[in-house]
């Protein structure tokens, strides 16, 4: 057993052995959640019987991009179509200017990166990853594009974006936005802006880059359904990165490093194939709820891609 510090998540990574063996209360260090790293398939059905959840390590949330901005709203709730448009009417009444660069440079990802920082200043769990790949993004910039959104002189948000060697995939890798009012429809106007980008690099779809499965702790439970009411889709991210694959299966002891709520996209039962992942169809993902009390409302977490909905208590 080892005892790892995620980013103020204390985690006691086991053996499947070590975990089977400890399938009644937590007697051991203080933790705030047990996890098997990579399970093998035989230990999967006997860790679920003793509590813990079997996940992928990462998630890709993707859509397709449809042919115009007009097809693409027109598949969202009428609630979200209004919000999109409304974050459009604010950027363009507030003379937001949106810059489109087919390629990264130096100095505009040096300035996006200042405002990036800031943001993870501001959240709970932040984690500045795009700072650490400023060179290398620097040296693949003829496959990265970069949308920015000028407030006058002043960059006020922005998203660096992979194009797919096979051009079919317009992959966002880093979002961020200053801290200015309606920081909400500021992103949904640089998100249509980046839709557009990849529409017209005739990619067939977007992807919103990957998450952990975890939403509560280094990502809210908004960031899964703001990406849900967009209408992607969350597959397990090695469909998309087949070098960002892995599973887990966790076991939560605690609470307090997460909100109450918490959200964990899981497989479900029998699930683990990927066949049609592109056609936007349910892949037997599973939501678990992690809360403290049964009493939470499901309506808002329902989604047509998971084949459940369920709350783990955790005391």
């Amino acid at each position: 057993m080892d005892i790892v510090d995620r980013y103020g998540l204390t985690v006691a990574e086991l053996t499947a052995e070590e975990a089977l063996a400890s399938s009644g209360p937590w007697r051991g260090p203080d933790v705030d959640l047990l996890r098997v790293v990579d399970p093998h398939p035989r230990d999967q059905a006997r860790l679920t019987a003793a509590g813990f959840i079997v996940k992928p390590s990462w998630v890709n949330w993707v859509a397709p991009l449809r042919a115009s901005e007009a097809e693409f709203l027109g598949a969202l709730s009428s609630n979200e179509r209004r919000k999109v448009r409304r974050g459009l009417e604010l950027a363009a009444s507030a003379g937001l200017r949106m810059e489109v660069r087919s390629e990264l440079e130096e100095g505009p990802l040096e300035e996006f990166l200042g405002v990036y920082e800031k943001q993870v200043a501001d959240m709970r769990n932040g984690v500045n990853l795009a700072r650490g790949e400023q060179r290398s993004l620097l040296e693949q910039s003829g496959s990265h594009i970069g949308v920015f959104a000028y407030e006058g002189s002043r960059m006020v948000g922005g998203c660096v974006c992979r194009v797919r060697a096979d051009g079919s995939l317009l992959q966002l890798r880093y979002v961020a936005t200053a801290d200015v009012d309606q920081r909400g429809s500021l992103t949904r106007a640089l998100y249509m802006a980046a839709f557009q980008a990849g529409r017209d690099l005739s990619c067939a779809r977007m992807s919103l880059g990957n998450d952990t499965s975890l939403y509560g702790h280094i990502t809210s439970p908004g960031l899964y359904e703001f990406k849900k009411r967009l209408g992607f889709t969350p597959l397990p991210s090695e469909a998309v990165d087949p070098g960002l694959g892995g599973d887990e299966a966790d076991r939560f002891v605690s609470l307090r490093a997460l909100t109450d709520p918490s959200l964990l996209l899981a497989y479900d039962a029998g699930s683990g194939t990927l066949d049609g992942v592109w056609e936007n169809r349910p892949q037997g993902l599973r939501l678990h709820i992690l809360a403290s009390g049964e009493e939470v409302d499901l309506a808002p977490y329902r989604a047509d891609f998971l084949s459940r909905v369920e709350v783990t208590v955790v005391p």
